[in-house]
Order: C-alpha cells, then sequence, then structure tokens
C-alpha cells in the first residue's frame, strides 16, 4: 500500500512540474517568431538573405509636395548618397552605380501620371545601385547602410521574385544630413548582367511583337503568343541558373566554415 501511494505521490510531482516545463520552451518560441531583418537561425548567407522581411513605413513620402523644391535639393542629396556608398562598399568590397538624377521633365510626368499630382510620392529623383560578387559582400553592404540611415521601405526580391525570374533588393532610405527618401537596389552581379543584357533583348523582341499586333489593332495569333511564351521562359531560365550558382557558392562556404 505504501509502495502504491509512493509511485501516485511521484506521479502527481510530475504532472504539476510538466507545466513548467514547458513554459520556457513556449518563451523561447515566441521570441524565435519576432520579426528581425537578419534571422538568428539562419545557417547561411543565403538563407539570411532569404529572411530578409519586407516593410514599409506608414507614411513613404518625401517632406514636400512641392516638385521643384524637390528638383533643387536633388543635387545635394545625390552627393550625399554617392559619399555614403563609397564608404559602404569600400568596407564590403563591392561596386556601386550612380545614374544622374532624375530630370524634371520624368519627375514631372511620374508625378502626373503615377501619382495623381501628389510630388511628396516621388522617392526615387535620387537613385543608386550596389553591386556585389556574392552573396555575404551584398549583406555586409545592406547591413552597413541600416547602421547609417533610415529605411523606409524593403522589397525583397529575393525571396519574393518577379515573374521572369529577376532578383534584387529594393530600399527606400531616408538620408541623415537631406533628409530626403532616395532609392537604392542591391544587386547580384550576374543576375545584374542578364538583366541589362540578355532580358533587355528579349524585352525589346516582346515589345516589338506587341506593337506590330496594336499597329494593325489584332489580337496576338498563336505563333505571336507561344514566341512570348518562348522568350519569356529563356529569360527565366537564364535568371533560375545565376541564383542557383550563388546558392551553391553560399553553402559551399558555409560548408567550409564548419569543416
Amino acid at each position: 500500500m505504501n509502495k502504491l501511494f509512493r509511485t501516485f505521490f511521484i506521479f502527481l510531482i510530475l504532472l504539476s512540474t510538466r507545466g513548467a516545463i514547458a513554459q520556457p520552451n513556449e518563451v523561447k518560441y515566441a521570441k524565435l517568431a519576432q520579426a528581425s531583418d537578419f534571422s538568428q537561425q539562419s545557417t547561411n548567407d543565403i538563407e539570411q538573405l532569404m529572411a530578409l522581411n519586407e516593410h514599409t513605413s506608414a507614411q513613404v513620402n518625401q517632406d514636400t509636395d512641392d516638385l521643384d523644391a524637390l528638383m533643387n535639393r536633388a543635387p545635394v542629396a545625390q552627393q550625399e548618397l554617392i559619399n555614403l556608398l563609397h564608404s559602404i562598399t569600400q568596407l564590403s568590397n563591392t561596386g556601386t552605380i550612380i545614374p544622374a538624377t532624375k530630370s524634371y521633365q520624368r519627375a514631372a510626368q511620374k508625378v502626373h501620371t503615377k501619382f495623381d499630382g501628389d510630388a511628396s510620392q516621388l522617392t526615387d529623383i535620387a537613385r543608386a545601385s550596389v553591386v556585389a560578387n556574392d552573396v555575404k559582400s551584398l549583406l555586409s553592404s545592406y547591413q552597413q547602410l541600416r547602421q547609417h540611415t533610415e529605411i523606409v521601405q524593403l522589397k525583397n526580391r529575393f525571396a519574393q521574385p518577379k515573374m521572369s525570374g529577376y532578383r534584387d533588393l529594393n530600399v527606400l532610405v531616408k538620408l541623415p544630413t537631406s533628409q530626403m527618401v532616395v532609392e537604392i537596389q542591391f544587386h547580384l552581379n550576374d543576375i545584374a548582367e542578364i538583366k541589362s543584357g540578355p532580358e533587355h533583348y528579349i524585352y525589346e523582341q516582346i515589345q516589338q511583337i506587341e506593337t506590330q499586333a496594336k499597329a494593325t489593332s489584332r489580337q496576338l495569333d498563336d505563333w505571336e503568343q507561344a514566341k512570348i511564351v518562348k522568350l519569356r521562359q529563356d529569360s527565366h531560365k537564364q535568371y533560375h541558373k545565376a541564383w542557383l550558382s550563388y546558392k551553391r557558392q553560399s553553402l559551399y562556404e558555409s560548408q567550409a566554415q564548419v569543416a
């Protein structure tokens, strides 16, 4: 009888402590579920890149809707952006592409056709691109950007690529001195070369086919539709092949570090 009582008593103790044992695991799980730019659970650079969370601030606008005022400030913002990226790319071993600021004519056209006259929504008057040879360098440059600016929007097209297969990071930041919102794109070199080379050629061919049909006020015929599908498939294959190469490179580097 005493033996039976002891067994029952031990069972009660175990049952009462079960919730206490499970509780720390539940708290830990809740912490891991919190959104953060760089996942602590990622085992390689590709996983870290894919885990970057897209986000947008409540209001992504310039501090004025006066287009003339924005265009006057644009050169100062562009120079601030150049100086910032110069420091970042030196530390991360990446390159930059700095186009001219958007022309007044193109800016005014975009405000009229896309933003219903609200110039404060024009966030790419000043812009630049960062180009990396590997995922580690791309992540390094993005992390440094986060430390020196206020990121107001991030679109992670590595995690959610375009239909063509194209991938990049599209970032809007507010510069600390000029306080202008500018656009920065983070590219992987092989993917960027496809976009500016073969992909651009494919785009021109598709445009030509569609323009010819419109010129004669007709729908695309079966051959034209099949041709466009084939061109888009070719584009997707090229992007996919380049992306797989970066994934293999990242996996090899992570395995080498473990070894």
